[in-house]
């Protein structure tokens, strides 16, 4: 799998390029079950001679997972990508690199590579196979190979985040909708479905294919698998409805109606002003026209019918610091940029359009749009 973010900690092997190669100290846990795994299916039980085998076995399993995520790092090169990690983990690799500026080709051709990559090792390795060059135990090796990187090209191909064919099955939509959250919703929601269906799949297949009940280890399978894909799927998920919900959430679309009138105004004038505008808030506006105070028509309306042609504005109004002004169109990144802005420095901003002052936005109805 490709580009998944922050620095990791490990055992360095050194560098390809600037890419670090790490291993986890957890790959070499998993090596030593997966040669005890290996090994115990040989006859005679576990001997000195079958956990050799098996554990060479491990270690090219583990070597096909390397190149897998070379090959992810060397598709990011090849378009100027700075690569800065490749890590070897307990359930596989990642390969980090700079994914700003991201497009549906850099991020379809980088994921693809992966799989790629073990198909060609798996041809490579059953053409040797074939013209019987090794013998033996080689031989029985080599054809090990390449069952491992047919099962590693197909499993990481499957359609579904966090598979590489589910960053491939991204890319897709993001190109035909140029919407790449709406890409990545589909592809989580398709690796949700993988999800269950290996873990049903591990349960249905030994009673549909080998007309036996499940066994405990179908079942840890299956429930193995599931706890990996369905927490990534799930993240993955979450994070793009977020930044759909991000992108989707404009100042405008959480503005109060509001209408501006000028300093010297009455209440009574605000109250009318605000009645004719159909607006809930009034923003006070200085001698030069800048936005100075607000208030809710509630709060003026508060005030005794006979007193609001007498009272001036100062009475109802709550400050407003010069500046917090925003477009209605502002969104995204621009929206959060100005809510760190003005976080604790007022309650509210201005939407100002055309110069004419159309609404003010509560700073928590930001926040609560965009968590």
């Amino acid at each position: 799998m490709a580009n998944t973010p922050g620095a990791t900690r490990g055992i360095s092997l050194g560098r390809i390029r600037s890419a670090r190669v790490v291993v986890q100290p957890s790959t070499l846990i998993m090596l030593v079950l997966l040669a005890f795994l290996f090994s115990s299916s040989a006859v005679g039980g576990v001997t000195q001679r079958a956990f050799s085998l098996g554990l060479l076995m491990a270690v090219l399993l583990f070597v096909s997972v390397f190149l897998h995520e070379l090959a992810h790092a060397i598709a990011a090169w090849s378009f100027r990508r700075e690569v800065k990690e490749i890590v070897l983990t307990l359930w596989g690799g990642h390969t980090t690199f700079d994914s700003r500026g991201m497009t549906p080709l850099v991020s379809g051709v980088t994921a693809i590579a992966g799989p790629v990559a073990n198909g060609v090792i798996a041809v490579l390795c059953w053409t040797v196979a074939g013209a019987h060059v090794l013998e033996g135990t080689a031989q029985n090796l080599l054809e090990w190979v390449v069952i491992a990187n047919i099962l590693l090209a197909a499993f990481n191909l499957l359609p579904g985040i966090p598979m590489d064919g589910g960053r491939v099955l991204e890319s897709i939509v993001w190109a035909a909708t140029d919407n790449r959250n709406r890409a990545t919703i589909v592809a989580a929601w398709t690796g949700r479905v993988i999800a269950v269906g290996v873990l049903v799949g591990s349960l249905a297949l030994p009673v549909l294919l080998l007309s036996r009940s499940p066994g405990i280890y179908d079942l840890l399978f299956g429930v193995l698998i599931f706890s990996v894909l369905w927490p990534a799927a799930n993240t993955a998920l979450k994070v793009a409805r977020s930044l759909q919900r991000r992108e989707n959430t404009t100042a405008g679309s959480l503005m109060v109606v509001a209408v501006g009138v000028p300093y010297s105004a009455s209440v009574a004038d605000a109250v009318a002003a605000a009645e004719r505008a159909g607006a809930a808030e009034v923003v006070v506006q200085a001698a030069d026209g800048a936005p100075a105070g607000h208030f809710p028509l509630a709060t003026a309306a508060a005030v005794p019918a006979e007193l609001r042609s007498s009272t001036g504005l100062q009475a109802v109004t709550s400050p407003i610091p010069r500046g917090a002004i925003v477009a209605p169109w502002i969104e995204g990144d621009e929206l959060v940029e100005q809510l760190r802005r003005w976080h604790g420095a007022t309650d509210v901003w201005v939407v100002v359009e055309n110069d004419r002052v159309v609404g003010v936005v509560p700073l928590a109805a930001v926040f609560s749009a965009l968590q």
